[in-house]
């Protein structure tokens, strides 16, 4: 749904590129002019592309106590991320809970902002072009939308994927289908002390109250060339204070201290 991820945590690092049709359940229930008694409206297929687009960003960068700012053009979706939760008993609150856990698990700090519909043609093209293979589909994006570094193409764990189509259905599913373990980064060079994290001098501003606003023209393929993407990630390095890493065990240390206070 939300294709491009490019990211200045390892700057080796290809822009990955995914994509996920879904399934002919989640099609026959989907809110149309055809089928006004349906279960899932687009703006539940939007948020739960914002939920796999992050798995993306999890998987394929270190992202612990990152700030990871995700974009939609979808107004719904952006205020229930935003918010974290909805007022409702559908597909939405289900999601929701997923976000939640999946943030722990992964131990990153979601943003979202808003994004215009000409001004995301990745997404559009990632969701509009299916009739492609991966191979083609690949060679499209690279020769459309060069960088740097070709694009590498990812596919989402079946297990992840399982749980958000439950979500989308209104099904409980169990927590632990959404912890898909990270392959561990290959090291870049010799081994020794880490280095401390660097982050932006100040928090990056709340988003702005005005009205969106969008033309026919807005977008610019300049901007998704390699210089103008670099200097537009400075806007993920959103910080709350320099964080040492915490170690695996970090989250029963917690409940363990949890405890103990209690008593």
């Amino acid at each position: 749904m939300v294709p491009h991820i490019n990211s200045r945590i390892n700057k080796s690092s290809p822009p990955i590129l995914w994509r996920f049709e879904w399934p002919q359940e989640i099609k026959d229930q989907l809110v149309t002019e055809d089928n006004p008694n349906g279960t899932i409206s687009n703006s539940d297929l939007e948020l739960a592309g914002g939920l796999l687009h992050l798995e993306a960003a999890a998987q394929c960068f270190d992202v612990r106590e990152r700030t990871l700012l995700s974009r939609t053009d979808n107004l719904a979706t952006l205020f229930w991320q935003r918010k974290g939760s909805a007022t409702t008993t559908k597909a939405p609150s289900y999601l929701l809970r997923q976000f939640g856990i999946h943030q722990r698990y992964h131990r990153y700090v979601p943003q979202h902002d808003y994004i215009s519909g000409p001004s995301n043609p990745l997404a559009d093209d990632a969701s509009r072009l299916f009739h492609m293979s991966d191979t083609d589909f690949l060679h499209y994006f690279n020769s459309t939308y060069p960088q740097s570094k070709s694009f590498h193409y990812w596919t989402l764990s079946k297990q992840l994927t399982s749980a958000v189509i439950s979500a989308l259905l209104s099904k409980a599913c169990k927590p632990e289908s959404l912890l898909v373990v990270p392959h561990p980064s290959k090291p870049s060079g010799k081994s020794g002390l880490p280095s401390p994290l660097t982050w932006a001098s100040t928090p990056f501003s709340k988003p702005s109250q005005t009205k969106y606003k969008s033309s026919p023209n807005e977008f610019d393929l300049a901007n998704f060339q390699p210089a103008a993407v670099t200097s537009s990630l400075d806007r993920l390095k959103i910080t709350y204070g320099q964080l040492d890493r915490h170690t695996n065990c970090w989250a029963s240390k917690t409940r363990a201290r949890s405890v103990q206070a209690m008593q």
